[in-house]
């Protein structure tokens, strides 16, 4: 029985290797090899990845190249060369291609022997980079605690925080590509030029005495060269001085532009939450990166503001109110002729234009105010009105060491003493603080604000008698009321009037000058009440004063 099965499997071997002679002969043999593409390939002078699409027999290869950096279009030679498994060709690396007509073939055969005509196109490169561009705007994005329920970010234009960086908004940065690298990234010169104002902008606020170019100056001014790294994805400028500045690189195919971005630190440990700007905060230490939007068409600017002004004999700042389009400056009465003041600062909106300039005179003698017509790039007019006020050597603030009151009796000699002599609450009023502002003209009279604060004591004078049944507060109190009131001054005789508005002046004062000072002389209603004789020796007071005199010390 043994033999038998020996047998057995003898004859089942025989039959197996009657059936298939080489049973490994499928996967050691070509047949199967049926691919013939070109997976990859690099000519000289070429730029960027080759493209390369095959639809049935329909094979083509498009290679984009600078094709004047070709010495001989005749003999371009392939440097690398990658076929499908199995696949080869006579065109391998090392050989050359003849594209002196634009297009050239290589036959790739298959393994199973089978060929494919690929026809290669040489066509010019463009780099998507390559040109002319202008700096549409200049961006940062902050995180402001965004890993908190509260948080919040920020998409801004650093321009809306450092007003000196805008003259960096009609720069150009040209970008010229001279060839390639072993691996086709393209490369070339790279120049950022001031724009037509021949300025560069600046991270900068003086006035707040900020500087953050060193923080956001990552796009280099001036010549340099650059390199386009595809495979990252990046932009890598080298300036003139041999610093590198690496950036991602951006294409908004919609809007045609580009960004160049780059990251700043973000030191969110430094933020500080008292005694701090919100905008410095972000600037410094929340901003985490920042880029240049770039675009072929210059954008237009839109503003038509007045952010400074300033003219002769300028006292203190400016005031602005964007909303309103309103400015108040205020000059010293140095007899100046309003209707021709020196405009001496005069600063835009970026690009735009006024219908007046430094050096110019502007008329405020209507209602002390003028008008200032400014154009935006794009043609929007606005009209600002400029309001101007006269601080007089009136404008200041006084003690009041003293008040005279002035006596004609009907049967007696004239005389004055301080008032505080016989009322002595009113004392109490020597420590008050009197402020005067003058606002501007009503017409041809000058007017502003004067104030009669309490003083250290918190209270004002009280001119009713302590012992006798006289009561002159309704007699004086309102010659220079309490608090804040409305004056205006007639030049012509140097009179001040007083009261709660222009329309209700209810004192008026001869203005006499002190050598440390000026006295406000106000005239009393003389036998205002006839003697009833009840008032013993104050009928003087009640009935027969006519003068009333506060004087007033300069601080």
């Amino acid at each position: 029985m043994k033999k038998l099965y020996n047998i057995y499997f003898i004859v089942l071997a025989l039959f197996f290797v009657a059936c298939t002679e080489n049973p490994l002969e499928d996967v050691e043999g070509t047949d199967w090899q049926k691919d013939r593409n070109v997976v990859s390939i690099l000519v000289e002078g070429q730029i960027g990845t080759a493209i390369i699409e095959r639809n049935f027999d329909d094979a083509k290869i498009k290679i984009y190249a600078k094709v004047e950096n070709i010495a001989d279009l005749a003999n371009v030679e392939i440097k690398n060369i990658a076929f499908s498994y199995g696949a080869s060709s006579a065109n391998e690396k090392g050989t050359t291609l003849d594209l002196s007509s634009g297009t050239a073939t290589i036959a790739v055969a298959s393994g199973a022997g089978e060929s494919l005509s690929w026809e290669v196109s040489l066509l010019p490169f463009k780099s998507d980079l390559e040109g002319t561009w202008y700096i549409g705007n200049v961006s940062m994005y902050c995180d402001m605690f965004t890993w908190e329920s509260w948080g919040w970010e920020k998409y801004v234009q650093i321009t809306d925080y450092l007003p000196e960086l805008n003259p960096e908004l009609d720069n150009e940065i040209i970008f010229t590509v001279e060839g390639a690298d072993a691996k086709g990234n393209p490369f070339g010169n790279y120049e950022h030029n001031a724009g037509s104002d021949g300025l560069f902008g600046s991270y900068t606020d003086a006035a707040k005495g900020w500087d953050f170019n060193s923080r956001f100056r990552k796009i280099p001014t001036g010549n340099g060269t650059w390199l386009r790294d595809f495979e990252r994805n990046k932009v890598i400028i080298t300036d003139a001085n041999k610093v590198e500045y690496e950036l991602d690189l951006e294409l908004l195919t919609e809007t045609n532009e580009v960004t160049l971005k780059t990251e700043v630190p973000y030191l969110v440990d430094n933020f500080s939450w008292t005694d701090t700007d919100w905008s410095y905060e972000e600037l410094a230490h929340m901003s985490n990166s920042t880029w240049y939007t770039l675009t072929k068409e210059r954008v237009l600017q839109t503003g038509n503001s007045i952010t400074g002004l300033t003219v002769k004999d300028q006292d203190g700042d400016t005031q602005i109110d964007g909303d309103t389009k309103e400015i108040t400056v205020t000059i010293l009465d140095n007899g100046a002729n309003l209707a021709a003041i020196e405009l001496t600062g005069l600063d835009l909106s970026y690009a735009a234009t006024a219908d007046t300039s430094v050096g110019s005179t502007l008329d405020f003698s209507t209602a002390n105010t003028t008008t200032i017509n400014v154009t935006s790039e794009t043609g929007e007019s606005a009209s600002w009105t400029v309001k101007i006020l006269v601080k007089s050597d009136l404008d200041g603030t006084y003690s009041n060491p003293s008040s005279l009151i002035y006596v004609n009796q009907e049967y007696g000699s004239d005389y004055s003493k301080n008032i505080s002599d016989d009322f002595t609450s009113a004392n109490l009023e020597f420590d008050n603080e009197i402020v005067v502002v003058s606002e501007g003209y009503n017409g041809d009279r000058p007017n502003g604000k004067i104030t009669n604060n309490a003083g250290a004591d918190g209270v004002y004078g009280d001119y009713n008698h302590a012992d006798a049944d006289v009561d002159l507060n309704a007699k004086l109190r309102h010659l220079l009321p309490a608090g804040e009131s409305y004056f205006e001054i007639d030049l012509a005789t140097n009179t001040m009037y007083i009261g709660t508005s222009k329309d209700d002046l209810t004192s008026e004062a001869k203005m006499l000058a002190t050598d440390t000072g000026i006295t406000l002389q106000f005239t009393l209603a003389y036998r205002e009440l006839e003697p009833n004789w009840s008032y013993g020796n104050y009928d003087n007071y009640m009935c027969w004063t006519y003068q009333y005199e506060i004087n007033l010390d300069k601080q």
